[in-house]
């Protein structure tokens, strides 16, 4: 009898001993929130961080659909905030973490200067992007691209219900969740096809997937600079990275999630905002804020 309840204490210390933070986060993070993960846990042995990633707009939809998580890192601030509004997040948890950074890039073996403008090349006949229905570095993307000349709004685009045309949308004002049937149903593409045999926008799940597929297959992508300054991008490529100002400011933002302020959570979010976070963002690419 003595011997089960040490078992059972033993058990239940280990159970208090490995305690988690689970986080969901935009996959632009899938290279840099695993060190700060790894840093936090040298410095806090006793948490394990749980880390998964995805489109910032796909994660939203599973969390408001009772998606178990602590922590959601977003690639831009509205789907924390619209989380705040729900009452679905802790108020006054939401932090900027990083701007975001846009790069074009394209195969070595295209044996092009990379830039917008490249783009219009006839060797490039596919460009991989985040799908800008659900994921922030998609709809930045386009914006680029528009403001580069190389798309130029539909006068007749198919979005019902606008309070004013579509072509005097501030990139804030697009209803991005509703364009489901494609760029170019929203976006005339001419300039990107001119002189080419085919164009076509291929589309990622998420950044992440938006870049494997540019090394797979489209050899040309509109990406997040965290993800092209890694080894499995920077080697069989070479990127354009777009001035701030260029697209659609990528706030990024996290925020802990209703109900879950415990301790570790809270230790994990203050550990973000660190100078030992912030390094590690740094270091991957990202503009911090204040800097």
């Amino acid at each position: 009898m003595k011997r089960l309840l040490w078992l059972l204490l033993l058990a239940s210390g280990w159970a208090l001993g490995q305690r988690e933070v689970r986080v969901v986060a935009a996959s632009d993070l899938q290279y840099a929130l695993p060190e700060i993960a790894q840093a936090f846990q040298a410095e806090n042995p006793g948490v394990q961080v749980r880390l998964a990633f995805g489109s910032s707009g796909r994660l939203y939809t599973q969390l408001t659909q009772g998606l178990e998580a602590d922590l959601f890192f977003s690639a831009e601030n509205l789907y924390p905030r619209l989380l705040e509004e729900r009452g679905l997040a802790e108020r006054g948890s939401r932090r900027l973490y990083a701007l975001g950074r846009l790069v074009v890039w394209l195969d070595r073996r295209l044996g092009l200067e990379p830039g917008p403008q490249a783009l219009k090349d006839p060797r490039v006949t596919q460009l991989a992007i985040a799908n800008p229905v659900h994921a922030p570095y998609g709809r930045a993307a386009i914006t680029l691209l528009e403001r580069y000349g190389l798309l130029k709004r539909r006068p007749d685009a198919p979005i019902p219900g606008l309070a004013k045309p579509f072509a005097q949308l501030a990139w804030a004002e697009i209803p991005w969740e509703s364009l489901t049937r494609g760029v170019e149903a929203y976006w005339d593409a001419e300039p990107l096809r001119r002189g080419k045999p085919r164009f076509a926008f291929v589309y990622g799940e998420n950044i992440a997937h938006a870049a494997q597929l540019a090394v797979a297959a489209t050899q040309a992508g509109i990406l997040a600079l965290p993800l092209a300054i890694h080894e499995s991008l920077s080697r069989p490529g070479v990127f354009w990275l777009a001035p701030m100002g260029s697209h659609l400011l990528l706030e990024q933002t996290y925020v802990v999630l209703k109900g879950r302020a415990r301790p570790e959570v809270l230790a994990f979010h203050r550990f973000v905002g660190s100078p030992e976070g912030r390094a590690i963002f740094r270091r991957y690419g990202f503009l911090l804020p204040g800097e």
